[in-house]
């Protein structure tokens, strides 16, 4: 065990301020805000390259780093993060005859590694878990799958202490699997199937959040068909297709129903799915897909779900995750109040986290 080497900007915020080049109110705000990251990749580089979380990569001043090395636990906690979703991804390419085990593998190592740093970090699987972990000066953890088919096999293993211990599942993945289509090119969506039916059951029996990210839209309205009404649907980390049409983004009837269920929207950092780039897009379309659910639907349901160091391609002028009081200041530079500001960096979440478990 051993302490987290990181800045604390809240001893200094007009520090922070001067080096990044925004007002002092800028990263006042987002300090003073719930601070949640919907969507957090950092153990696909830790379980594929070997990538230490515990060490401080190194910030950057220019462009990102390409598919990893956007955050480590360091970085996150400079960055004045309150919390994330920290998500274990499926391996496509296992069988399923294996691929559960190797999930409750993967999630016995997470947590231990989050376990040997009790000074700055807190798995939580609750709102008042997550508000002890913050009062504490923690970083709270929640714990995600991405793709159900990793438990798939038996879901039942829901009903015991993996349920307890995981926060959200993302209910597919790249591929199409025995649980539903998925939107990529890389499968074909039939719409959910009759096990993938009983599965968002079991979720909900354990008030476990489904996520619908990567969801084909057959996949999705099925979904949200046979969901409980009182627990919330979530899109964890999407772009919006009225700003950039591509496969990977909701469209507004999307966003209409899952604000209609009580959830929240995460936009995510992947270039392409928020502009027609090349390679390294601008932060300023991040705003602009934020402002378009909240022109949809208020700004009570848009998030941000960054997907991290999960092999993407974040914007060219946010390098660094420490950098986003960048993003915070893009907001005010518009007009938003602070109150919309907060709702968005954090505080939505947090009241879908409160109806799911309290």
């Amino acid at each position: 065990m051993g302490s987290l080497d990181f800045v604390d900007h809240r001893a200094d915020p007009a520090a922070w301020a001067a080096e990044l080049g925004v007002s002092t109110e800028a990263c006042e705000l987002l300090l003073d805000s719930p601070f949640i990251d919907l969507h957090l990749d950092l153990e696909v580089p830790v379980r594929l390259l070997g990538y230490d979380p515990a060490k401080r990569h190194g910030t950057q001043t220019s462009r990102p780093r390409i598919f990893f090395g956007h955050t480590d636990y360091p970085r996150l906690l400079e960055a004045g993060f309150s919390g994330v979703v920290y998500d274990i991804a499926t391996n496509i390419a296992r069988p399923e005859h294996n691929r559960q085990a190797t999930t409750l593998r993967n999630i016995t190592a997470c947590l231990g590694r989050i376990a040997a740093h009790p000074e700055h970090l807190a798995h939580v699987t609750t709102r008042s878990g997550y508000d002890e972990a913050v009062a504490n000066g923690k970083l709270a953890m929640f714990l995600s799958l991405q793709g159900g088919n990793a438990l798939a096999s038996d879901p039942s293993v829901l009903d015991g202490e993996v349920g307890q211990q995981l926060h959200r599942i993302t209910f597919v993945h790249l591929t199409s699997s025995v649980l539903g289509g998925t939107n990529s090119p890389l499968g074909f969506d039939r719409g959910a199937t009759d096990r993938g039916r009983a599965f968002v059951e079991t979720c909900n029996h354990n008030r476990v959040l489904v996520d619908l990210a990567h969801s084909g839209k057959a996949t999705f309205w099925d979904v949200i068909k046979v969901h409980s009404s009182d627990i919330p649907v979530i899109v964890s980390h999407t772009g919006v297709q009225a700003v950039r049409d591509h496969w990977r983004n909701v469209d507004d009837d999307q966003i209409r129903a899952i604000a209609d269920r009580g959830g929240v929207v995460g936009v995510m950092y992947q270039s392409s799915f928020l502009e027609r780039v090349m390679l390294w897009g601008k932060r300023g379309k991040i705003v602009d897909h934020l402002a378009h659910i909240i022109e949809v639907v208020g700004e009570d349901y848009a998030a941000i779900g960054t997907d991290y160091d999960g092999m993407i391609v974040p914007p060219g002028d946010l390098p660094d995750v420490t950098s986003h009081p960048l993003l915070v200041q893009d907001m005010l530079d518009r007009g938003w109040s602070d109150t919309r500001i907060r709702k968005v960096l954090g505080g939505n979440y947090l009241r879908v986290v409160a109806d799911a478990r309290p």
